[in-house]
């Protein structure tokens, strides 16, 4: 059952077809268009610092040494929220699929988001604690053989 979940969310991140569990509204190719449109937008809040991959598989604005939230623009803040609306639309979807949790599939994903994530991004680990993501392991192989 774990396998087969797994694989699920794998097949989510590539190609986004769960259409039957989704509304007209949210069907699959509004989603995937959407988020491809959102992506430059959050990749740059990610490099920024302004925004992490938090371990229930969603973005998060990032905080502050006082445990404030950061300054983010409110079309920023849009994007942020509507890309975890999506999220959680496409999680519910594959739960309901496969017979599992939200929480699950959402946990699944996280970890899939956080060994792909580009180095320096801000991302959260199971424990809760948001590190920066390490340089990936292919990468630093290819720095070795120069």
């Amino acid at each position: 059952m774990k396998k087969l979940l797994a694989l699920s969310v794998a097949a989510l991140a590539l190609t986004f077809a769960v259409p039957q569990a989704l509304s007209a509204a949210d069907d699959a190719a509004t989603i995937k268009k959407n988020m491809v449109e959102r992506k430059p937008k959050i990749d740059a809040l990610k490099k920024a610092g302004t925004i992490g991959e938090n371990k229930a598989g969603k973005l998060e604005v990032m905080k502050d040494k006082d445990g404030k939230e950061v300054k983010i623009e409110d079309a920023d803040k849009k994007i942020v929220d509507a890309e975890n609306k999506d999220r959680t639309t496409i999680y519910t979807a594959i739960a309901k699929k496969e017979g599992s949790t939200v929480d699950k599939v959402a946990e699944l994903r996280a970890k899939q988001i956080r060994s792909k994530a580009a180095e320096g991004d801000y991302i959260q680990n199971e424990d809760g604690k948001w590190v920066k993501a390490p340089k990936p392991a292919a990468a630093e192989k290819k720095d070795e053989k120069k």
